[in-house]
């Protein structure tokens, strides 16, 4: 019977213990796995826990220790950035995921305001185009929950033979419909109804938004206004 040959030790291995020597990370060799962790940003033991899971390829490459740029100002790394901006790392790591570095350090949390596009115009938020357009922001977001958001801009049509004018003191609107979206009511019939029922709760609710509107868009509106009209 031969003896089989003793097995060749590998390189990087003796006795059976890894020996983190010539590293090699995309292409660039490291004396050890300190050298390695000094060039990568990273810990000398994620080093060797990359070298044991053969993911070297990917050492160093987290965006935590890639330079950020914010708001025109480049940092060394995500903790930097933190440190000048006054916030927590978590904060620029969440920023950096949703998007919203222009954001980190300025005190504005929450998601992003949304664009609108209303008739061929791009509005920062539903507020700016609101304002533009001279009615609520729920006019707004009642056009766009319909799918209909340029009807904001259309000319107000109604039908003359059906329709009549609402009135609160000064301010005047061509129908209920007309005067429930100016008001920011979402329901468009909300005036009609609560004319109908004869509601209290309801009219007083259509006073405080038409003397909101009046002292926007001027007007006056009596404490005790006539509710006239119909849809």
């Amino acid at each position: 019977m031969g003896c089989r040959p003793a097995p060749i030790l590998q390189m990087g291995a003796v006795m059976g213990k890894r020996l983190y020597c010539d590293i090699n990370v995309r292409g660039t060799v490291y004396a050890d796995a300190n050298a390695a962790a000094d060039a990568l940003g990273v810990t000398a033991g994620q080093v060797r826990m990359a070298v044991r899971r053969g993911r070297l390829d990917t050492l160093g490459t987290r965006p935590d220790f890639r330079p950020v740029t914010i708001r025109g100002v480049t940092y060394d790394n995500f903790s930097d950035a933190a440190r000048a901006l006054g916030v927590n790392p978590n904060t620029v790591r969440a920023a950096y995921r949703n998007g919203t570095l222009h954001r980190v350090g300025t005190g504005r949390v929450g998601p992003e305001p949304m664009r609108v596009q209303i008739a061929g115009q791009v509005f920062d938020n539903v507020h700016a185009a609101a304002k533009h357009f001279g009615c609520c922001p729920h006019t707004i977001w009642a056009a766009l929950a319909d799918g209909d958001p340029d009807r904001v801009a259309r000319p107000q049509r109604y039908n003359p033979w059906k329709s009549k004018r609402f009135q609160i003191g000064t301010l005047s609107f061509p129908s209920m419909r007309a005067a429930s979206r100016a008001l920011g009511f979402k329901d468009e019939e909300f005036i009609a109804k609560a004319v109908k029922r004869k509601s209290k709760r309801g009219q007083e609710r259509i006073m405080v938004a038409a003397m909101h509107y009046a002292a926007k868009h001027g007007g006056s509106v009596p404490v005790f206004g006539a509710v006239g009209g119909s849809r």
